[in-house]
């Protein structure tokens, strides 16, 4: 896949933010992933906007899929990866 465009790679430094900032040690869980997708490209672009949903569709195709054992601070790391690099 290519680079994020600025937008998303924006919104993935911010969920890896609030990933380590809360309870960076509790495992990361795919359901949260999702959740954490729809709830910032939501504050992003507004309820039920067409950018919302585009912005979401965007986070989820660049996000990586969690993996078995991952904690929320080793998932931040592979946002911040996939947005280009720790920011």
């Amino acid at each position: 896949m290519s680079r994020p465009d600025a937008d998303t790679r924006a919104l993935l430094q911010q969920i890896a933010a609030r990933l380590t900032a809360e309870r960076p040690q509790h495992p990361m869980r795919e359901s949260l992933r999702q959740a954490l997708a729809l709830t910032f490209a939501t504050r992003r672009h507004g309820y039920g906007t067409d950018r919302a949903a585009r912005a979401e569709e965007l986070l989820l195709a660049c996000a990586p899929g969690v993996e078995k054992g991952w904690t929320r601070a080793r998932y931040a790391e592979a946002l911040r990866e996939a947005a280009g690099g720790a920011r």
